[in-house]
């Protein structure tokens, strides 16, 4: 896989998370996990949906930029090796949250694509 087309569909799906998870925090919350939040942490729990929805929009622009600026193949393959180290402190922060005692469950959506991100992002940086 060329490592410009690995670090667009990286950059995209991680763009279309990260306006989920900005316009509709509400609605991510819910999907996540499954219930409506008591009132009282609804709004906390929006703001927080929110600045993480900002690192994932982050982890989007700079793929995104890079794929359509960046010329080396080799920074480029640096780069998504890096992007994949990202995501998987991200999953093991989303996994490590269970079993810390803070949710009751893992979110599955997390828990498929941050992965599929990772693989994207090896392959297209060492193959």
């Amino acid at each position: 896989m060329d490592e410009a087309v690995a670090m667009q569909i990286v950059g995209a799906v991680t763009l279309l998370i990260g306006m989920k998870m900005n316009i509709d925090p509400k609605g991510f919350n819910e999907d996540i996990f499954g219930k409506e939040a008591h009132e009282s942490a609804l709004g906390e729990m929006n703001a927080m949906r929110m600045a993480i929805g900002g690192g994932v929009l982050a982890i989007s622009a700079i793929n995104l930029i890079c794929s359509f600026t960046m010329d080396d193949a080799v920074s480029m393959a640096a780069l998504l090796t890096a992007t994949a180290g990202g995501l998987a402190v991200f999953l093991a922060t989303v996994v490590g949250a269970k079993f810390r005692g803070y949710t009751d469950s893992i979110p599955t959506l997390p828990v498929i694509i941050l992965p599929i991100l990772i693989v994207i992002s090896l392959v297209g940086a060492y193959v």
